[in-house]
């Protein structure tokens, strides 16, 4: 029998499979096809995206393949034939060398390869002329702007997307076009630098959403190649073997929905079955085979129509059927740990369990795109004059956070906008302003640019940029912190913002911000919520969405100022769709400080519990000159958290010298201290620490 392209399965094998482990899988890629049929198709090319219509090619001919029904095929062929006859490819935006192009070319070739037998001379000559044309057509748009847009933004998925559909155009023609070689030797340079640069932690800057979009062609590339030349890159890629357990802890716990960093649509975006399968297949990953089955048997068609991204997570049937390994077992997820750093992208998660009503915690202080492709994009653009940035996708975000609990999200982000502003984080905004350039699509590289058009020997990589400063995760207390200082405007003179959560594994977050500037200011500490607070006692409001409830407790700074509004945010979802778009409306708290000033700090302790629980923690406020601090006290336990400025740490019989520390007390003795550049500690005049340098310890006493 003849090989196929991407197939890397004897036909005659999967026939029989089938019948018996694949047939599950092949029964949901009929239904996919059924639901073809009932789509009416234009004879003119739609004014939409037409990304379905390509795969739908691929579906449909995969379904014949292993049927050999001929209402699959003669469908099939109602599909190419009409895709053949449209004059262009695309709408409104890089008609023929973009998203719609390059989807299409993908899944005709495919069904190219898979179908021609069944053509007659017309109809082959047809197809294969149209992909010709259209591939050129791809190619020399690649060729001629080589060093801007999609052609070099090796991070982007115009690029993976657009350049995979061209490979795959290439292996489906070689034998019949020998401009076809070329084709794929494009793609081959293109991804060998595209893997080289991803991060090793498999985080992406895109977001959850775009990572099911984007990400799944790095799989499919990867796969094609591999099955085509034997080029493994599986095998050598820690981003394609790591980027499963981004995804993973990017989900809220009901693993359904998930945390919306970045560009995402909506809450349910964002589950990809395809690279699921795959990953469970190429690394025997019983955690991915898990999560694959539950979305599959659960979540499928709840995130097809109520996701805003086609064409949507059923369109992947086809990969299901290829990519599934029935030897993987499955393996839940209690043997991971509750707390995941990334740290190309400065992405911190943290966990209660993994229970579905657990808390979840993501934070995020980074690098702009993540540190390794920040400094490969001004390294190209410094050396090849390549403009390689296409960070529209990720906002002005840093030291933000999102927080979900009890089956609801507390602490909300807007998830997608075209028109990116830094208020719309849960951040801290100075003078009402944010980053350096606004408003706009891509504020990063923009801010970036403007600083450096303002001052030549700004240095972008290390001058624009937000980092994790502090990681400890042990004993179970996690404290981290971030710096976002470097990414806001100027103007501000802005020389500390640095965000400090505390974490002990009981329900709540203790939130420290840190603020400094050579001028005074009003600064103003945003949350934004799904639904409005109540503010329940000076101080103190009180939240309550669907099963859960949260109250916010701001200790610091004194005489606060406080006000609620909404915050609304409407997107276009695509240039090709003008009329698509997306919109949420936020409820925010603000906390500012009354009196304009160099500095300021703002504590605040979050406290999550099921919507049906009153509050469970006695929050007390601590202030002794330089020593500002909380206990947060349970039924049998006591934790006093303390902060000082000037290092100088006192309170009864505590005494530090430290930017803060945690003690912790069981039935009223000290059990455990965790300390922040602390030289020396005693409680009860007994010495816990004493250091010659400034150190960071969790400790058990």
């Amino acid at each position: 029998m003849g090989k196929y392209v991407f197939i890397n399965q004897d036909i005659e094998i999967l026939r029989e499979e089938i019948k018996g482990v694949r047939l599950p899988f092949l029964k949901r890629l009929l239904e996919q096809c059924e639901l073809y049929k009932t789509i009416k198709l234009s004879m003119e090319h739609p004014s939409k995206s037409t990304t379905f219509m390509g795969i739908a090619c691929a579906n449909l001919a995969l379904a014949y393949l292993l049927t050999k029904q001929d209402q699959y095929l003669n469908e099939a062929k109602r599909w190419i034939f009409t895709i053949v006859g449209y004059k262009k490819w695309g709408n409104a935006h890089l008609v023929n060398v973009d998203l719609s192009a390059s989807w299409i070319m993908f899944g005709l070739s495919l069904a190219y390869d898979w179908l021609k037998e069944n053509f007659n001379e017309e109809e082959r000559l047809l197809v294969l002329n149209k992909l010709i044309l259209q591939s050129e057509i791809m190619y020399d748009y690649k060729i001629v702007n080589e060093g801007e847009g999609w052609p070099t933004q090796y991070w982007q998925n115009h690029n993976w997307i657009n350049l995979t559909g061209l490979a795959t155009a290439g292996y489906a023609l070689q034998d019949e076009y020998e401009g076809a070689k070329k084709w794929i030797e494009e793609a081959k340079n293109n991804f060998s630098l595209v893997y080289d640069y991803l991060p090793e932690d498999g985080s992406d800057y895109e977001g959850v959403v775009y990572w099911r979009y984007g990400v799944m062609w790095l799989f499919i590339y990867a796969h094609l190649i591999k099955v085509e030349e034997g080029m493994d890159y599986f095998k050598i890629n820690h981003f394609l073997k790591n980027t499963f357990y981004y995804r993973l802890y990017q989900a809220v716990p009901n693993l359904e929905e998930i945390v919306n960093i970045g560009d995402c649509h909506d809450r349910r975006s964002g589950h990809s079955t395809a690279i699921y399968y795959k990953v469970a297949a190429e690394y025997q990953n019983g955690h991915a085979q898990y999560l694959a089955n539950l979305v599959r048997n659960e979540f499928l068609f709840r995130e097809q129509y109520e996701s805003h991204v086609k064409p949507g997570i059923l369109s992947e049937a086809m990969f299901e059927l290829l990519w599934y390994n029935p030897q993987i077992e499955e393996k839940h997820f209690s043997d991971l740990p509750f707390v995941k750093f990334f740290p190309d992208l400065g992405l911190i998660v943290v966990r209660s369990s993994w229970d579905k009503d657990a808390l979840h915690l993501s934070f995020k202080s980074g690098h702009p795109g993540g540190k390794k492709q920040w400094e490969k994009l001004w390294k190209l653009y410094n050396e090849k004059s390549y403009n390689c940035f296409g960070l529209s996708h990720q906002h002005a975000d840093n030291n933000a956070f999102i927080l979900h609990g009890y089956g609801a999200y507390l602490a909300i982000d807007e998830g997608y906008n075209r028109e990116v502003k830094t208020l719309e984080h849960n951040v801290v905004i100075i003078d009402d302003k944010g980053y350096p350039v606004e408003n706009v699509n891509d504020v990063l590289t923009q801010s970036a640019f403007k600083l450096l058009n303002d001052n030549p020997s700004f240095n972008p990589t290390t001058d624009f940029i937000s980092s994790i400063d502090l990681f400890m995760n042990e004993a179970n207390i996690t404290a981290f912190k971030g710096n976002a200082s470097r990414m806001y405007d100027r103007s501000l003179n802005l020389e500390q913002f640095t965000r400090t959560f505390l974490y002990t594994g009981k329900e709540y977050f203790i939130i420290l911000d840190e603020l400094r500037s050579k001028d005074e200011h009003k600064y103003t500490w945003m949350m934004h919520t799904d639904t409005l607070g109540k503010n329940v006692k000076p101080g103190v409001y009180d939240y309550t969405n669907g099963l859960a409830s949260m109250n916010l407790t701001n200790l610091f700074p004194d005489n606060a100022k406080y006000s609620q509004t909404e915050t609304y945010v409407k997107a276009v979802m695509t240039t090709q769709e003008p009329d698509n778009y997306r919109e949420i409306l936020m409820n925010t708290l603000k906390i500012e400080n009354e009196i304009k000033s160099n500095s300021v700090n703002f504590l605040n302790i979050l406290t999550p519990r099921h919507f049906y629980e009153t509050e469970k923690f006695e929050i007390i406020k601590i202030s002794n000159k330089d020593t500002i601090g909380v206990i947060v006290k349970g039924k049998d336990f006591k934790d006093i958290y303390l902060y000082s400025h000037s290092n100088n740490i006192e309170y009864e019989n505590i005494k530090a010298n430290a930017i803060w520390v945690l003690c912790q007390f069981e039935w009223d003795k000290v059990c455990k201290v965790a300390c922040h550049e602390v030289t020396y500690l005693s409680i009860e005049n007994k010495v816990i620490v004493n250091e010659s340098g400034k150190t960071n310890l969790i400790k058990e006493v």
